[in-house]
């Protein structure tokens, strides 16, 4: 008796180490071949936030091929306005940055001011800091604006691989389950269906929801932005837009830039917090009031599994990883609550 439980102890633990391997050998692969995997997983993104729009024009008739030309010409002119808003209004900071280093120094002066340190030095040490930063040589942070507001038609290209994916994706979707069948017989291709649509059912309403959600984040934001005078309001009410698909540090980091640059603006810090205090009322009465009445249990993960999902695949893909987070993680907890062995570890990672 004693030999059988040795036996099926060593089989369990043999079982653990085949699958911590397979797991390190998936991760190894997947950030390796980041640059597939990333406009790959961003088209299926988009494949699950269209079936919405695809469903609606069937009902009315709309031919298959004219429906998939309809919902690409609707992302790729989405992608087009947001592109030329980004370059817009990164370029007019590029060009405004000298005014901002001699206001960042001014301001800086002052407050040094408070440490017994004179003006002439302070300007001395904000000027030996933002030396190299003028209008012909704009580093570190002028690079990479430049880089991030040059030639629009290099944003175009960028998204060449998602588009193609998601064509392609919305052009098999009709087909895919007779194949499905064809492949796995009735018994399974069921199974890996529902799956497909308990996952496609789950991340359509997360995104559908999230979307409106950030877009009225984002457009109370500029207003109040504009309202109060500060800089590129288009500018930060679309980064508080894109932010706010990254759950709890998302709307954080929305904030501090427009904060800054209202400070720079201004150089009071009272009206820098009133400003603060506007954008954080604005997170924390849709955040904590609308979406969740909005949404309620949303993908129903765990709030803590969401910061660790945040932070690996922040560390795989960067910020895209973060942005793509959520659905992933809800995705594969989808799956494993269909199969047997993995549904405690799906329990696990349930919000409750």
């Amino acid at each position: 008796m004693e030999q059988e439980d040795t036996t099926v102890e060593k089989a369990g633990i043999q079982e653990v180490a085949a699958w911590l391997v397979i797991v390190v050998l998936v991760t190894i692969i997947v950030k390796t071949l980041s640059f597939l995997f990333i406009p790959l997983s961003v088209s299926l993104l988009i494949f699950f936030a269209l079936g919405m729009p695809l469903e609606f024009l069937r009902r009315f008739g709309v031919p298959g091929w004219l429906r998939i030309l309809l919902v690409v010409s609707v992302v790729l002119g989405s992608m087009y306005l947001v592109g030329w808003l980004v370059q817009a209004n990164v370029l007019e900071c590029v060009a405004q940055m000298p005014v901002i280093e001699e206001q960042l120094s001014g301001h800086a002066a002052r407050v040094l001011q408070y440490f017994g340190m004179s003006l002439e030095q302070g300007k001395e040490m904000m000027s030996a800091f933002f030396g190299r930063m003028d209008s012909k040589n704009l580093e570190p942070l002028g690079p990479f604006l430049q880089a991030a507001g040059g030639s629009f038609f290099h944003f175009l290209g960028s998204t060449v691989w998602v588009v193609l994916f998601l064509i392609f994706m919305l052009a098999e979707r009709e087909g895919l389950q007779g194949r499905l069948h064809n492949a796995f017989g009735k018994r399974r291709a069921e199974k890996i269906i529902k799956i497909g649509a308990r996952i496609s059912l789950a991340v359509e309403e997360y995104l559908g929801l999230k979307t409106l959600i950030s877009l009225l984040v984002g457009v109370l934001t500029a207003i109040a932005l504009w309202l109060f005078g500060v800089p590129f309001p288009l500018l930060w009410g679309l980064l508080t837009f894109l932010l706010n698909f990254i759950p709890n540090i998302g709307a954080l980091i929305a904030t501090i830039p427009p904060v800054i640059v209202a400070l720079f603006q201004f150089g009071s810090f009272g009206l820098a917090l009133v400003v603060s205090g506007v954008l954080v009322s604005i997170h924390l009465v849709v955040g904590n009031y609308l979406e969740p009445k909005i949404m309620g249990r949303g993908l129903d993960l765990s709030p803590l599994v969401v910061l660790f999902s945040l932070v690996f695949w922040g560390w795989m893909w960067g910020g895209v990883g973060m942005l793509l987070a959520v659905p992933i993680t809800a995705a594969f907890k989808i799956a494993m609550e269909e199969y047997q062995p993995t549904q405690v570890v799906a329990k696990m990672i349930s919000e409750e």
